[in-house]
């Protein structure tokens, strides 16, 4: 049985994980109200002739009619496109990148549909037209910023789809922005309102409690975001850590520098940030810098590290840095690890009642734990590049 995901996802960006609990049978009363809001779009889609809309690059976007074959090569985009309620088979096509997200944490139990889908005409930023058109795509999603993929495929006769980081890194709102382009491809976004909504009373929590921190009492943090064992990237003042910092109460280390800019140890030293969050798209831990584990790099000395407040990201419906259905639970995630003193969540039970409300699925303590904990495999085909990226 498949399961579904009766709501979206905000605010925002994946094994560990055992087995999922099984779900109880669905009745006619209990069915996901994607399904309801997914028939209605295809009766509104087949009354269509023609949708048309602007999309991030700025192009006019004009489709026939719903896309039955869909490609995405920006690798958040399958895991909210599952959770809109739209049928998952009409994706044919994504990068391996998105894939070793969904293998490697709880989506591809949830839709294990989704680990067979073809990832061969891709490699990094680079398309295989060939490969790509023998998936018979009707639209592709692509960073709008690969001006180069756009050219290709509309070269190809591919209609095309770009999207890109809204809101100054704001993965809340750019998650909204996307969602309201699948609603004009799709006919529907799924329910998102709920979580956004709720999203929302989360931040307002969170910054009500955060009155109570001074601003020379805040912590200094920095965001690793991509590292190959000898260079490293983080999160600048326009990417999605920025947000994820500063809106949980600490102080972006790297706040003056735009996108995600590669730094050095040096430039470590000179921060000496007191939290470190390493993100999903490299394969280190964070026990590898606590440990000094990776090799030509001294950590000893960084406050965080010596103060055992390094973290790894986790990875649940998707990886928890870019926009997700998970965003709420990365806004508790890093105001606890930022201010534990005043944020005494329980995350794993966070994470169990989120997936229940939000996602009608039933986590296992296992699977909970695993999100929290998440497998290194996930930055598969999600590093194959350092400096100014797009996740």
């Amino acid at each position: 049985m498949k399961y579904k995901v009766v709501c979206l996802c905000a605010g925002l960006a994946l094994a560990g994980l055992t087995a999922c609990s099984a779900p109880a049978p669905e009745s006619s009363e209990d069915q996901p109200k994607a399904e309801t809001a997914t028939a209605q779009s295809q009766e509104a889609s087949s009354a269509n002739e023609t949708i048309s809309f602007t999309d991030q690059a700025g192009n006019t976007v004009e489709l026939d009619k719903t896309p039955e074959r869909f490609v995405t090569t920006a690798l958040p985009l399958p895991s909210v496109y599952a959770i809109t309620g739209s049928p998952t088979d009409r994706l044919v096509g994504m990068h391996p990148g998105s894939l070793s997200a969904i293998e490697s944490g709880v989506m591809g139990a949830m839709y294990p549909e989704l680990t067979k889908i073809p990832t061969n005409f891709i490699d990094g930023e680079n398309i295989n037209i060939e490969e790509l058109l023998k998936l018979k795509p009707e639209a592709v999603m692509y960073w709008a910023d690969y001006t180069q993929q756009y050219e290709m495929m509309n070269h190809a006769g591919i209609k095309t789809i770009g999207v890109t980081t809204q809101g100054k890194g704001d993965a809340l709102y750019t998650l909204q922005t996307w969602l309201e382009i699948m609603g004009k491809m799709f006919g529907t976004s799924g329910d998102t309102d709920k979580v956004i909504n709720y999203g929302k009373e989360v931040s307002a929590e969170i910054q009500k409690k955060l009155e109570s921190v001074p601003d020379d009492k805040k912590v200094k943090t920095l965001i690793i975001f991509n590292h190959n064992g000898k260079d490293m990237t983080t999160s600048g003042g326009t990417h999605y850590g920025q947000v994820w910092i500063e809106s949980t109460g600490g102080i972006n280390v790297a706040r003056d520098i735009e996108g995600t800019p590669a730094i050095s140890m040096e430039q470590v030293y000179e921060w000496n940030p007191d939290v470190i969050i390493v993100s999903s798209f490299t394969k280190y831990t964070a026990e590898d810098i606590l440990e000094n584990k990776i090799e030509g790099q001294d950590w000893s000395n960084v406050a965080a590290v010596k103060n055992k407040r390094v973290y790894k990201e986790p990875v649940g419906i998707y990886r928890w840095y870019p926009p997700s259905g998970d965003a709420p639970l990365m806004t508790q995630w890093m105001a606890q690890k930022q201010y534990p003193e005043l944020f005494d969540y329980d995350m794993k039970q966070k994470v169990i009642e989120y997936y229940k409300q939000f996602y009608n699925y039933d986590l296992s303590d296992a699977q909970a734990e695993g999100i929290l904990n998440s497998n290194p495999d996930a930055a598969k085909g999600a590093d194959w590049q350092q400096g100014a990226q797009k996740k």
